[in-house]
């Protein structure tokens, strides 16, 4: 191909070939794409009302995996509203300050959270007014450590809680599943190597 060396369309060729031949990349490890992947399980409608607790690099990458696959109702709350905004506008959503979280009337069906607040950010009392009067079950994903939401929340309400707990535990599991592929991919690396010196 043009402008591409054959060292980089080996290496194309050999990621390619990894990815298409073994089930390495069907084993996700990282916590946002696993919290995207629980997500994913429950069906939820594409127009699902989404509120982002945090604007930081985690919170952002989750918003691209659920723009990416269709979600498009966002409102997002941040300390900083200059980088709320920045996200916003990536997501097609409202930007606010997170002060202004205890004010939110607009309702949820999934609450993305991650700040590195100490404290829980979602109590009883901002959980409530998020909620209002819909009793129906949400999907909080929290993926701040320590944790943003209230534990005690997730006995008292219906709450499908992805916590970055859970999702460790699908990360370990999934580990050990690509490990066993290691021995497919090496081989493939190997002979991709002999290829390239011949070349």
């Amino acid at each position: 191909r043009p402008g591409v060396s054959p060292f980089e369309l080996v290496t194309i060729e050999t990621a390619k070939k990894v990815y298409t031949e073994t089930t390495i990349a069907n084993k996700p490890v990282s916590v946002v794409s696993l919290a995207y992947h629980s997500l994913n399980e429950k069906q939820l409608e594409l127009n699902a009302r989404v509120v982002v607790v945090g604007a930081g690099v985690t919170n952002t990458n989750m918003c691209r995996f659920l723009k990416k696959h269709g979600f498009r109702n966002y409102t997002i709350y941040n300390r900083s509203l200059e980088k709320a905004e920045v996200l916003a506008r990536f997501t097609g959503g409202v930007a606010k300050p997170l002060s202004e979280l205890k004010n939110h009337s607009d309702g949820f069906d999934i609450l993305v959270s991650c700040t590195g607040s100490q404290d829980h950010i979602v109590t009883s009392d901002i959980y409530k007014i998020l909620v209002g009067k819909d009793s129906g079950k949400k999907v909080v994903i929290d993926l701040a450590i320590p944790s943003d939401l209230d534990p005690q929340l997730v006995k008292k309400y219906p709450i499908d809680h992805i916590s970055v707990e859970y999702l460790k535990t699908i990360a370990d599991s999934n580990l050990k599943e690509r490990k066993k592929e290691l021995i497919k991919v090496r081989q493939i690396i190997y002979e991709k190597v002999e290829e390239f010196k011949e070349i």
